[in-house]
């Protein structure tokens, strides 16, 4: 039987490494070419294009200076970076007065995120990739049930406080990469798992023509990196929810109504907004999602509703049968009376209900 390769601890490239000593990186190829890469003291060079990258504190940088985002603005981040260093990164998140950080903190703490992955029922020794990980939290809860997990991130700052988190938890199953979904350091057919948590809606910013074709070329090198049987988690919103019907804030654009408008509408809308390239950050519907991934190549594609939301959840419940309408008058019955009741039971009764939740979670198998 074939042995399979193991991704390695990674650690700061010490300067005396020479060509010969390149097997602390030989899992990760060139993002231009896919040929293997190799190690010439704090660098990783493709030796057929010549191109190289520095390795950093342990972490290969395959991408530099890209723009910050996140939950908590930069420079309450890099204080929360600074606290992380000296003290602990748990204590960097409860202990700020910033209400940024304490806003964000439930999220970055909260490793049920990631409870997803027991309806996987994958073995211990399986290969995990997280695009865009952000500051860990489903890198980290992965790492506690998996022993290969790659935590791809581009934003320097998220970097910094993963080392921190994952050196402080002993998780050295993390191999921090930075880098970004369109400039991917690994072979075909190498993860039973990647994760896309709050990232399709994101892959079409600073990428020029239709988001939805970029959506489906993204999901396209997902389908390439995973092994045959291997499974792609999606977590994202729901473009058919409620709120957005009656002009609530789409979370990523910051606009009205932009989601549940017809495409060239909604681009219209958004550059009359001062959004020079229209609207970028596409979401669906349980139905537009499925379509979407079978494009992409997916055999299989089972979507569930995710109680509260993604990012907390409390229970997924599948939408296939009538799973969910036992779910609601079992263990989540309205609360209230007249109207809301009345919409609620007859949404419910006719099976539209399930596809107006907040989020989804999409778990698709090559």
């Amino acid at each position: 039987m074939r042995t399979e390769q193991r991704f390695p601890v990674i650690q700061t490239v010490p300067s005396h490494i020479t060509d010969s000593d390149d097997r602390e990186f030989d899992w990760l190829v060139c993002p231009l070419c896919a040929r293997p890469l190799r190690v010439l003291s704090q660098v990783l060079e493709c030796p057929a294009c010549r191109e190289n990258w520095p390795v950093v504190n342990g972490v290969p940088r395959f991408v530099e200076g890209f723009s910050y985002w996140g939950e908590i603005p930069l420079l309450q981040m890099r204080e929360v970076n600074r606290r992380a260093a000296v003290s602990s990164w748990r204590s960097a998140l409860l202990d700020s007065t910033e209400p940024s950080v304490q806003k964000a903190a439930e999220m970055i703490l909260n490793t049920e995120r990631a409870n997803w992955h027991y309806m996987l029922n994958l073995p211990a020794a399986s290969r995990i990739l997280d695009i865009g990980a952000g500051t860990g939290t489903n890198s980290h809860a992965l790492a506690m049930r998996f022993d290969e997990v790659v935590a791809l991130e581009p934003v320097e700052e998220r970097i910094e406080f993963m080392r921190h988190r994952f050196a402080q938890e002993q998780l050295s199953k993390v191999k921090i990469v930075q880098s970004s979904l369109w400039k991917l350091p690994f072979p075909e057919k190498s993860f039973d798992v990647v994760v896309m948590n709050g990232v399709l809606e994101w892959v079409a910013e600073g990428q020029s023509g239709d988001p939805g074709e970029i959506q489906l070329r993204a999901l396209r090198k997902m389908l390439s990196l995973l092994k045959p049987g291997g499974f792609l988690y999606v977590g994202i919103e729901n473009r058919m929810c409620p709120e957005f019907l009656v002009g609530y804030l789409d979370p990523h654009c910051r606009m009205p109504y932009v989601t549940i408008l017809p495409r060239p509408i909604a681009h219209w809308y958004a550059r009359r907004k001062g959004k020079l390239n229209g609207y970028r950050n596409y979401i669906y519907s349980s139905w537009g999602y499925r379509r979407l991934l079978r494009r992409a190549g997916f055999t299989e594609v089972d979507a569930y509703v995710a109680l509260p939301s993604y990012n907390h959840p409390r229970a997924f419940v599948p939408l296939k049968n009538n799973v969910f309408e036992y779910y609601c008058r079992n263990f989540n019955p309205v609360q209230g009376s007249g109207l809301r009741r009345v919409t609620y039971e007859l949404l419910l009764r006719v099976g539209l209900l399930k596809h107006m939740e907040d989020s989804f979670v999409l778990l698709a198998r090559r």
